[in-house]
């Protein structure tokens, strides 16, 4: 499974839409040199990316030092089955999946190499793998359709009692 498209494929399991019969990516086989032959990502949970973007921009604009690069990640790397693991456990269940053949060319690690980010921007992913998966897992739940339909009632009147306190 790739990066970002696993946790979409496994929220789409979870909800028993038309793509949920079972988890099958492209790259989710189990030969990798890994504790579990499953490839090794580095999952990072869309708010820790946001705030990562933000030290950025910050810090591009405080010290103005041209075009640089930093690495946003949580430093650690999580095996695909971890992942399903962790997944399976904010939705309560245990999730089906397919392991299929390795796609040319896929490699065993990514995972973030953080220091510059943790240096230069002080910033540091704040979350780990659970965290992610049960945030994701409490949107799809809200948004069973995706961004395509309205926000659920409850939210909404829980953001307007919000503002008027």
């Amino acid at each position: 499974m790739e990066r970002g498209r696993s946790c979409w494929y496994l929220a789409t399991v979870s909800t028993c839409t038309p793509y949920s019969e079972f988890v099958n990516a492209d790259n989710f086989c189990t030969d990798y040199n890994s504790k579990d032959g499953t490839a090794i990502r580095d999952y990072l949970h869309v708010e820790d990316l946001a705030n990562g973007h933000l030290a950025a921009l910050n810090h591009l604009r405080d010290h103005q030092p041209g075009v640089r690069a930093w690495n946003l990640g949580t430093g650690v790397g999580s095996t695909v089955f971890e992942m399903i693991k962790s997944f399976s456990k904010a939705v309560g269940r245990d999730l089906p999946y397919q392991v299929v053949g390795r796609r040319a060319g896929d490699v065993l690690n990514l995972t973030a190499k953080v220091d510059r980010a943790e240096k230069e921007l002080g910033w540091k992913a704040s979350r780990g793998l659970d965290d992610e998966c049960e945030s994701l897992w409490k949107w799809t739940e809200n948004n069973p359709n995706g961004y395509r339909e309205a926000a659920p009632q409850h939210l909404l009147d829980a953001l307007k009692k919000s503002k008027s306190s």
